[in-house]
């Protein structure tokens, strides 16, 4: 495994330190100060279950006890794949709580992309469902070991666990005091954290991320919502991937002296409406799908059943006016939204006392220690009022990409700067408006999808002369994917052909097109690059044609 530098200049580094941005604490410092006021207060509810912080704080202790006995060096990688669960806390402060790195693994992700993040990452410790959803992740694992020579304590935390050791195993007493645990505490400036995030590649990138980091994120979001100990949130967003559903829907609340109610699986809008009523959650944290999705049930009851209920948080994409205006009215309560980066931080978010017309068509202003630039195609700032890329530094960014130095170079500048790929207008205010995206990536209900992801498999196809996967709009999900196919003379190719040609492949179903165009020809640039905002266009129209969308 090979670690980036830190991206921060040491003067800004300095600087973020005087000026309180970086309080050298360590995120698990952070949560038994949050907890110590009242160790009888329940800290995360999941279903049936109940933990106070009393038993979180032994029960990350016992767990840290354990992964010691397992000579994990120094900076070495605790992985766990779950759903929505209290263990990814638990696994997380647990290992940072001794200086182990956590990785989170989506629980759709199958072979390919968990084999190249374990790979990646050099992952010895790995921790799993048995059968979930009926899918054996214990086989997965099973499948790929004599190419992952590294992973050596694998853990299973249902069921039987075969070949490996149960996740029992870590919840039995050790013989660690609690002076040896508190000898393993990490550098509060070191890599802790990491998150992974789709790319321009086929594949996600990991993102290293640091407690002086990520704790000035949460800090800049407990102030724009007003958020505190007598808060509950519904963490309803997924947070596999340990970015926004789990840093705000699962980690703030802890680190708060809060709590969280989680949702296990987004399954049915009902569920997350009624588990917002039956806890009196304060505070929520979704993606724009969900809020959309939503609305149907919301309509069905009064705003005052949630007189508790004051902030509705949205990340992942753009929220659209209206429902943003539908949410504020049927929940009487504020919408306020994130915007940033997996791999960089979140230089702008809106705030319960920003203007409302500001807070539901902006993504707010540039918050505070950041400096957020628009620039032009040579790296210079645009002028006032136009728009440009939105790059920024701050003092809650990541290390860049674990073991790929050039994607980090390629996202990073010299200065620190990270160039987000987005183009971005300044409002006369400060208030910041995304306008559109540089980038080819496909954002499907605020997951990023990347084309070559199916793209390349497709490639192998018998039939497939040629292939690109372009955005469509979708009125739900904000966009989906479309395969446009240019065939060999004489073949064919189903729809139904395609998505199993790629399953075969062992393509998660959420990167999977949902549309296909055969074509004669692909538009191009003048260099011969395929156009894909005329493909864009091209079934945007076919879409309005059929009466998907409104013409």
């Amino acid at each position: 495994m090979a670690l980036t530098t830190p991206l921060t200049p040491p003067e800004l580094a300095a600087q973020f330190r005087a000026q309180g941005y970086w309080k050298d604490q360590t995120i698990y410092e952070r949560f038994r100060a949050a907890a110590q006021p009242d160790l009888n207060k329940v800290a995360i509810i999941e279903g049936d279950r109940r933990i106070t912080y009393g038993e979180l704080l032994r029960t990350i202790d016992t767990i840290a006890g354990n992964l010691l006995d397992l000579n994990i060096p120094k900076g070495g990688i605790v992985a766990l794949q779950c759903k929505n669960a209290p263990e990814q806390l638990i696994v997380h402060l647990a290992a940072q709580r001794i200086g182990r790195l956590y990785m989170p693994l989506h629980d759709s992700w199958r072979d390919i992309e968990v084999e190249h993040a374990l790979r990646t990452a050099d992952v010895t410790t790995l921790i799993i469902p048995g059968v979930y959803r009926d899918f054996d992740h214990g086989a997965m694992i099973a499948g790929m070991l004599d190419r992952l020579p590294k992973l050596k304590n694998i853990f299973v935390m249902d069921g039987k666990p075969g070949a490996f050791r149960s996740f029992i195993d870590l919840l039995k007493p050790h013989g660690h005091s609690t002076a040896e645990l508190d000898a393993e505490r990490p550098d509060p400036d070191a890599p802790g954290t990491l998150m992974l995030s789709g790319g321009t590649t086929s594949l996600s990138k990991i993102s290293p991320w640091s407690s002086n980091n990520l704790l000035n994120a949460l800090d800049r979001y407990a102030e724009a919502t007003g958020y505190g100990r007598d808060d509950v949130t519904a963490a309803i967003a997924p947070s596999g991937t340990g970015a926004t559903g789990y840093m705000y829907g699962h980690l703030a609340p802890v680190l708060y002296g809060a709590t969280t109610v989680i949702l296990p699986r987004w399954k049915d809008p009902e569920a997350a409406i009624q588990m917002v009523l039956d806890y009196g959650c304060t505070q929520a944290i979704g993606i724009p799908t969900q809020l959309t999705l939503m609305i149907p049930g919301l309509e069905k009851r009064k705003p005052a059943d949630f007189a508790r209920f004051k902030v509705f948080t949205n990340a992942g994409a753009a929220l659209s006016v209206d429902t943003a205006e539908k949410i504020e009215r049927l929940m009487g309560c504020e919408i306020q939204t994130l915007y940033g980066a997996t791999d960089a931080g979140v230089p702008n978010m809106t705030s319960i006392h920003d203007p409302r017309h500001k807070r539901l068509s902006t993504a707010g202003k540039t918050v505070r220690g950041c400096d957020c630039q628009l620039w032009d195609p040579d790296g210079k700032p645009v002028a006032q009022g136009e728009s440009g890329e939105v790059v920024w530094r701050g003092p809650d960014k990541s290390y860049g990409y674990l073991g790929d130095e050039q994607a980090t170079r390629n996202a990073f500048t010299a200065a620190g700067y990270y160039r987000s790929g987005d183009l971005g207008q300044f409002d006369a205010d400060g208030y910041l408006r995304i306008v559109g995206r540089i980038k080819d990536m496909i954002l499907r209900g605020g997951r990023n999808v990347s084309p070559r992801t199916s793209e390349e498999p497709l490639m192998t196809h018998p039939a497939v002369l040629e292939v690109a996967v372009a955005a469509m709009p979708d009125p739900v999900l904000g966009e989906r994917a479309c395969a446009f196919v240019m065939l060999k003379p004489g073949r064919s190719l189903s729809f139904q052909e395609m998505v199993q040609f790629l399953t075969d492949s062992k393509l998660a179903i959420w990167q999977l097109p949902e549309r296909l165009e055969i074509v004669e020809d692909m538009p191009r640039s003048t260099g011969g690059k395929i156009a894909k905002a005329k493909l864009t266009t091209l079934v945007t129209e076919k879409l309005k044609a059929e009466g998907k969308l409104p013409a």
